[in-house]
């Protein structure tokens, strides 16, 4: 584990204790879809809570109280904005730690190998990516097939297809096994349903808080696997000019002349307006933190975001998604359409007026 992965994991101890009074995942309403902007409305975490912990009328807190802290909700928010509970971060910073072949199985496994999730549908695709890119990843689907939990196998084949989006057929081939048919394809090492049940009942609220008791930190959310993913692309980057990955960003057209209102209102800041220069705008973007939600495109008032279309980029950070002919409003310097005829914004035509 080199040292800059070292720095992310301990992040994800900063969410273990963070959360650790409440065994619960951790919901930040700064950067739910919902929260600032009524033109795209998302349910993800509603339709797939099974004890309907969040309230459909997007007012009311969400009852941790009947919450069993299952962590689907996690995986399938399209923003990111719900950390894992403490237990599910604990297990998740585990298997973060893991070098090389990483195998994954679920509780319902006849054998049991490797590492074990009471369901693969809790791991985020990136956290995947992560384990992927770091050696080889093995997953254990055979039992997945018989899964009487619809929902769940619809968010893992989500998961896996997000996953295969961003590798690529090459990377994914190169980087993931899946295990479907014959048990004795797969990895031989296992554990007793016995020794597993038993380690799942030592992840608990009391044993997370006394292992955890001496580190301090802040809230910490699910963005977390996305920091570690880039760290690492970043590392594969420098060992291989020609590795790549590709992640679903934002398509801007050439009408485009830089308000800014997309990157007001991405909900993990991802996108950013440069100042105008020669008539000029420059649109930043940070991949690992763009999630492909879709608000940019939704609250856009012009129209000027096409689709968000999967794009092969060397890196996770920050880099330029395209440049666009703008013009500066006379009073307050903001972007206003070149095409146009005014030079003062709306809002300064307004202040003019009275």
């Amino acid at each position: 584990m080199t040292s800059g992965e070292g720095d992310y994991l301990g992040l994800l101890l900063d969410v273990i204790k963070t959360n650790a009074v409440d065994d619960h995942p951790y919901l930040s309403l700064s950067r739910c879809v919902n929260r600032n902007q009524k033109h795209l409305v998302c349910s993800a975490c509603m339709d797939v809570c099974p004890k309907g912990v969040y309230d459909r009328t997007q007012k009311e807190k969400p009852k941790w109280n009947e919450c069993q802290s299952c962590g689907l909700c996690v995986a399938a928010c399209p923003t990111r904005c719900i950390a894992p509970s403490p237990a599910n971060s604990k297990r998740h910073l585990l298997l973060a730690e893991k070098q090389g072949e990483v195998v994954l199985s679920c509780s319902r496994s006849e054998k049991l190998t490797g590492h074990i999730e009471e369901c693969l549908a809790l791991l985020p695709w990136e956290c995947l990516a992560y384990l992927a890119l770091g050696g080889k990843l093995i997953l254990n689907l055979k039992s997945c097939k018989d899964c009487p939990h619809e929902d769940c196998l619809e968010l893992l084949e989500d998961q896996l297809y997000k996953l295969k989006c961003f590798l690529g057929e090459d990377g994914y081939a190169k980087y993931v096994s899946v295990c479907l048919e014959d048990e004795a394809d797969a990895p031989t090492e296992g554990v007793s349903r016995r020794d597993f049940f038993r380690s799942m009942a030592l992840s608990g609220k009391k044993t997370t808080a006394l292992v955890l008791s001496d580190v301090v930190g802040s809230k910490v959310d699910a963005m977390i696997y996305r920091r570690m993913l880039a760290r690492r692309v970043r590392e594969l980057a420098l060992q291989d000019e020609r590795f790549s990955c590709r992640m679903n960003l934002p398509w801007i057209k050439e009408s485009c002349y830089g308000c800014g209102i997309c990157a007001l209102l991405c909900p993990n800041g991802a996108l950013e307006i440069g100042e105008e220069q020669d008539g000029m705008r420059s649109v930043m973007i940070t991949p690992h933190k763009c999630t492909g939600c879709g608000v940019c495109k939704a609250v856009c008032r012009d129209g000027c975001i096409e689709d968000i279309c999967a794009v092969n980029v060397p890196h996770l950070d920050s880099v330029m998604l395209a440049q666009v002919t703008s013009r500066s409003c006379e009073g307050c310097g903001k972007a206003i359409n070149p095409a146009g005829s005014e030079t003062l914004c709306i809002a300064c035509r307004q202040k003019k007026k009275k």
